[in-house]
């Protein structure tokens, strides 16, 4: 278990740090342009989504072309489909509720909770993140297991 959750550190890790900027980010344009609080919260998702797939897109296909130059084929369209695929089948669900539901609704009601905007901000996406990361690991696992 233990070589699992250093796999899944070294996978997830750098692009949280990536995703914890663009939810800030996101957050104060939203609250900014509307002060809003629900709109906040879902600037600060879509903030987060945006810097968090990007790095974890960025990755996998960069990794693809070297895995495909060290064998010798070509990464092409299909290629480009499968890393698609893998990312669906990884984050698809996870990513469907926590987008929608867990993480806005998270990052709405910690701000008013703790008085203080940017911790509410925090610790609402460290609270998402711990339902994401149980539907999104599942993935990931299925997607290895399955999907060579």
């Amino acid at each position: 278990m233990k070589m699992k959750i250093i796999e899944w550190v070294k996978r997830y890790a750098t692009a949280e740090v990536f995703a914890l900027i663009g939810a800030f980010l996101g957050a104060s344009v939203g609250l900014f342009l509307t002060n809003n609080l629900i709109v906040s919260a879902y600037c600060a998702a879509f903030g987060e989504n945006i810097f968090y797939y990007g790095l974890i897109i960025i990755r996998d296909v960069r990794n693809s072309h070297k895995e495909h130059k060290k064998n010798s084929k070509k990464y092409g369209f299909l290629s480009f489909v499968k890393n698609n695929r893998d990312l669906i089948v990884e984050f698809g669900p996870a990513e469907t509720l926590d987008s929608l539901v867990i993480r806005p609704f998270w990052m709405y009601l910690f701000p008013i909770v703790l008085g203080n905007f940017y911790l509410g901000i925090l610790v609402g996406k460290l609270v998402a993140d711990i339902t994401f990361y149980g539907l999104a690991i599942i993935g990931y696992e299925f997607r290895k297991k399955y999907l060579k």
